[in-house]
């Protein structure tokens, strides 16, 4: 039951490390190869059991119910390897900049939570007068690339912006989340 709930949320993920003949950090009866991955839509840290058969590599998106055997459950960032940890931040940017409709998308449907603070004001980079820049133009058009967005608005690097702001959320070092869930 546990397992099909992830696989609903996340169809692909992207490997930050494989164990093979290693056992579950979750679930300590389950062995073989262990998968550590990024869920590419919510940016979940799961743990999977990897299909004996199937050759996998880091850095790799795969397609989870074709791929793996069984998803094991969440990870927290405070568990993962070395390995992880360091190919979590260059994974996060190969989905941003893949993805980027889907994150130029979000600037232009992001909207205020409470009369005085609005979500894209707690993207780096974005104060006052980046927001208001954003804002005005996207009331005219709206935005269809990073670089209409930078060319058009005071917000210089909005695909860097959007790549820290998902670190520091999958990292846990932010109070709400706006593209990670746990």
């Amino acid at each position: 039951m546990r397992e099909n709930k992830f696989v609903q949320h996340e169809t692909y993920a992207y490997i930050l490390d494989i164990k093979t003949r290693a056992r579950s950090t979750i679930h300590k009866s389950r062995e073989g190869t262990i998968l550590t991955t990024l869920g590419d839509k919510r940016f979940t840290i799961l743990e999977m059991l990897g299909k004996p058969d199937e050759q996998y590599a880091i850095g790799e998106r795969i397609d989870i119910e074709k791929c793996v055997m069984a998803v094991l459950g969440k990870l927290y960032y405070n568990r993962l390897s070395m390995r992880a940890v360091d190919e979590i931040p260059l994974t996060i940017q190969k989905i941003v900049e893949s993805s980027e409709s889907r994150f130029v998308q979000y600037v232009n449907k992001a909207g205020l939570v409470t009369a005085q603070f609005h979500t894209l004001s707690v993207m780096p980079g974005v104060g006052k007068a980046v927001l208001k820049s954003v804002l005005e133009r996207r009331d005219i058009q709206e935005f269809v690339s990073y670089d209409d967005i930078s060319e058009n608005t005071r917000w210089r690097n909005p695909a860097e912006s959007i790549i820290q702001r998902i670190h520091d959320e999958v990292m846990g070092r932010t109070g709400s989340r706006l593209f990670a869930r746990r």
